[in-house]
């Protein structure tokens, strides 16, 4: 799932390290030049461990977790089933490359907003706890020796202010997140300059489909106003 729904749906009002700590495995693979990864489980369960890295070890295997349970649901099947020929067929006429896994990344992206723009209060909290707990990121990667810890300072911070995550209620903006996430990977984006209209119609129709799906609708109806 993307940051917004793993903030949303298993957010804890009396731990706030683990809040933080919900979006960590993406952010911190994302923000470091060479895609840092841990593992969660093996850090939790060191001996001796302090209680910060503890309630945020935490966090991160929530996050693992959720995103295990979402990607093995039938829901998500069932959706990218049916979403994927139009994809398919369009990804051809407007050279977008790697069909597969933009349609994944999009219906998570897509899923953000439709939580977003029902829970605009919660995205403003989700902002302020991110932005409350850099130091404690900061703390938390220097105690496991994180290399390159400025750039990943600095791209959180970036993170933190631009807000992009407010954007998401425009489907033209899902359609630049995609954009950024096809250049971060060094795959070709000429769809973004000269089909943006109709990539964005792609976008309108799979978020159709989603709120259409019954298990869509019954697992996230307290989420959707």
């Amino acid at each position: 799932m993307n940051f917004f729904a793993h903030f949303l749906l298993d957010h804890n009002p009396t731990t706030p390290v683990y809040n933080a700590a919900l979006i960590a495995p993406d952010i911190i693979r994302s923000f470091s030049p060479d895609n840092k990864r841990y593992n969660w489980e093996n850090i939790h369960n060191q001996p001796n461990i302090s209680t910060l890295l503890q309630e945020f070890s935490s966090g991160c295997l929530q996050h693992i977790q959720r995103d295990k349970h979402f990607h093995d649901s039938p829901m998500f099947h069932e959706i990218y089933q049916n979403c994927r020929q139009d994809w398919r067929q369009i990804s051809q006429e407007i050279e977008l490359e790697r069909f597969w896994f933009s349609l994944h990344v999009t219906v998570e992206m897509i899923i953000d907003k439709i939580f977003i723009s029902n829970n605009l209060e919660k995205l403003n909290e989700f902002y302020l706890t991110m932005s409350t707990h850099e130091q404690t990121y900061i703390n938390i990667l220097q105690e496991l020796q994180f290399p390159n810890l400025d750039i990943f300072q600095n791209r959180y911070q970036r993170f933190c202010e631009s807000q992009y995550l407010f954007h998401y209620q425009q489907p033209e903006k899902i359609a630049y997140a995609l954009h950024r996430i096809h250049h971060s990977l060094g795959i070709p984006t000429p769809w973004h300059e000269h089909n943006i209209t109709a990539i964005t119609q792609l976008i309108q129709h799979t978020e159709a489909i989603i709120l259409q799906h019954p298990d869509f609708q019954k697992n996230y109806s307290r989420f959707i106003k």
